[in-house]
């Protein structure tokens, strides 16, 4: 008689994001890609506004309240929204900046004065977005344990 095999099952991991330990013994095939996709901003006018706001955020001295790594993420879902241009959510942008103008009003105020200049297109809707942001009442302002809106 032959020899009696027995017959292991495939796992297979899909996703964006797979995280943890793969065990395997005996024979496996482990097969591992990875790529980061990054989007261009919209304009070499947006470029020029997010360096200088990440200058603005790098310079801004520690205070009580939401830390420099909270801002830079809400900067960075901002950052990430406006790359889409025209076909940005303005509705989500809104909701950010609202977020971003309880945690840091200093940055908001160095959005609206980087894009005081003459700006265009998509610039001028990402001012008018962070203007709103400004003059909206918010309740609440000085607490900061609200959670910030999660970019789409």
């Amino acid at each position: 008689m032959g020899k009696k095999r027995d017959v292991k099952t495939s796992i297979v991991v899909n996703g964006e994001n797979a995280i943890g330990n793969i065990t395997a013994s005996g024979n496996a095939r482990v097969s591992v890609s990875q790529k980061k996709v990054t989007q261009p901003p919209a304009s070499p006018e947006l470029t020029r506004l997010f360096a200088e706001i990440y200058q603005e955020l790098k310079n801004r001295p520690v205070t009580p309240g939401a830390g420099k790594t909270i801002i830079r993420q809400q900067v960075k879902l901002i950052e990430k929204e406006a790359a889409k241009g025209e076909k940005a959510d303005q509705k989500n942008l809104g909701n950010l900046f609202e977020f971003l103008e309880q945690i840091a009003p200093d940055i908001v105020d160095v959005f609206i004065a980087s894009l005081s200049g003459p700006v265009s297109g998509f610039s001028m809707v990402l001012k008018k977005i962070a203007e709103r942001a400004k003059s909206k009442p918010v309740s609440g302002k000085e607490s900061n344990d609200s959670q910030p809106p999660q970019g789409s």
